[in-house]
């Protein structure tokens, strides 16, 4: 049996919401979202492919339950967006908080498998459209975002795109650059893949867990370090298609009031990498990098509002306004 999809048996949401068949021969377990802007005669999609990350425990939970509410966002941001998201296992913390489960990224790094997937997804949803005489559906304009743990994917996914490659328009990654142990790190890879032949404009937000390697990312695009960390002399030019943001909140309510806060441009935030923190101590320590050291003082001087939601939050709030402002 082909990859097939199914409506969502819970219709109360607004536009169509589908989720690949049991049994049914899918890459991976895929979730399908189209909101009521979309319409079925047009046959050239925008897509965005949204890579989760742990605590999703399958592919229905991650429209239903999921924390980053991807399909309100979706939804809200008022554009005609066809939503795809391949489930990738379940990982969560047991009782000694120590990861357990099935979470893996491994296979998006085969050989076209992005260009497979999304080949069997857009025909699974032609035959659910008209079985007798599916549409030829196409996509006319690809992002490929993920949020957390699924930066890996999106990592190991770009390069297997193959003839979607070139609908490929941005990539978007919200609090999900974790990989410091692996060669290269997150850090050096986005840097190379975006400064590199095909590279793509990339737009990281990124809150307290993923800081160090974000805070790299930032000073390496800004022309200010280098790979090894140090600081780059003489400094290099920036990158124009990398946008590293940290995360805040621009507007938020608290008891009964919508307060404002100021966005934070570039300057405000080389001003608090660059200040040391008014509770350091001298250490005898090895000095630390010059990337190591501006994160630290970034960490010790900003203050990530309400902090334990702010992971979610940048999912939520990040993801709508890149779809607001996306360039379809």
């Amino acid at each position: 049996m082909p990859c097939e999809l199914e409506q969502d048996s819970v219709k109360t949401f607004p536009g169509l919401t589908l989720f690949s068949k049991r049994g049914s021969a899918c890459r991976k377990p895929t979730a399908v979202y189209l909101p009521p802007k979309h319409l079925a005669t047009n046959h050239a999609l925008n897509v965005v492919l949204w890579l989760h990350g742990f605590y999703v425990k399958d592919h229905r939970y991650l429209l239903h339950s999921d924390a980053a509410r991807v399909r309100e966002q979706v939804l809200g941001s008022g554009k005609d967006v066809v939503l795809i998201a391949p489930f990738l296992g379940y990982e969560y913390l047991d009782a000694k908080k120590e990861f357990e489960g099935d979470y893996s990224v491994a296979a998006l790094e085969g050989e076209k498998w992005g260009e497979r997937y999304l080949d069997e997804v857009l025909a699974a949803l032609a035959r659910f459209q008209n079985p007798s005489t599916p549409p030829a559906l196409d996509i006319k304009n690809l992002v490929i975002a993920c949020h957390s743990g699924g930066g890996g994917g999106m990592r190991k996914l770009v390069g297997t795109l193959g003839k979607y490659q070139s609908r490929l328009k941005e990539c978007w990654g919200f609090d999900c650059l974790y990989g410091k142990k692996i060669v290269p790190d997150d850090a050096t890879f986005w840097y190379q893949w975006v400064s590199g032949q095909g590279g793509r404009p990339l737009h990281i937000v990124y809150g307290p867990s993923t800081l160090p390697q974000s805070v790299k990312l930032y000073l390496m695009g800004r022309g200010k370090a280098t790979s090894q960390g140090n600081k780059a002399d003489p400094p290099r030019a920036p990158l124009n298609n990398l946008h590293v943001t940290i995360g805040h909140y621009e507007t938020y309510s608290t008891h009964g009031q919508t307060v404002k806060v100021g966005s934070y441009i570039d300057s405000v935030v080389d001003d608090l990498m660059t200040r040391p923190s008014p509770k350091a101590r001298p250490s005898t320590k090895p000095a630390k990098s010059f990337v190591e050291q501006a994160a630290d003082n970034l960490l010790a001087n900003f203050i990530f509002v309400e902090q334990d939601d702010i992971h979610y939050f940048i999912a939520r709030a990040f993801f709508l306004s890149k779809l607001r402002s996306a360039p379809f």
